[in-house]
């Protein structure tokens, strides 16, 4: 008998500390991509953007990842970004500085392939460089 209830106190045990558990996913394995901001916003062709561009990755509980590469490209507008393939922070960011193309629409995706809410479009607006003038003889 004695035994007998020794295996159900353990059994109990094993099943309570089954349930506690915080976090049943896999902290380290992405499900979803977040904008976190970097739009909207309006500088001169040529400049850079005054904030930077930045998306956050997320596990299922919704804990940032670190160490996703996420691969950033700009699609329309002619602009550059500070890197290509920027790695998530600890804090599960990932984020690119950018500078503006010609004038009119500039659109930057960020990506990482399979995940919900990816890829995330920021659209931004270049406007033209105005005139010097002066200068002369």
């Amino acid at each position: 008998m004695r035994l007998t209830m020794r295996v159900a106190l353990l059994a109990a045990v094993a099943a309570v500390a089954a349930c506690n558990k915080s976090d049943p996913v896999d902290p380290t394995i992405p499900a979803k991509m977040l904008m976190v901001d970097g739009e909207p916003q309006t500088g001169s062709a040529g400049a850079d953007a005054v904030a930077p561009l930045r998306v956050r990755i997320v596990n299922l509980a919704g804990d940032p990842v670190a160490g996703i590469q996420v691969d950033w490209e700009v699609t329309q507008g002619g602009g550059t970004v500070s890197n290509p393939h920027q790695q998530t922070s600890s804090e599960g960011i990932s984020s690119v500085t950018f500078t503006y193309g010609t004038a009119g629409a500039q659109v930057i995706t960020a990506t990482y392939p399979g995940l919900t809410g990816s890829p995330q479009t920021f659209h931004l607006t270049a406007t033209p460089v105005s005139g010097g003038g002066g200068g002369g003889l």
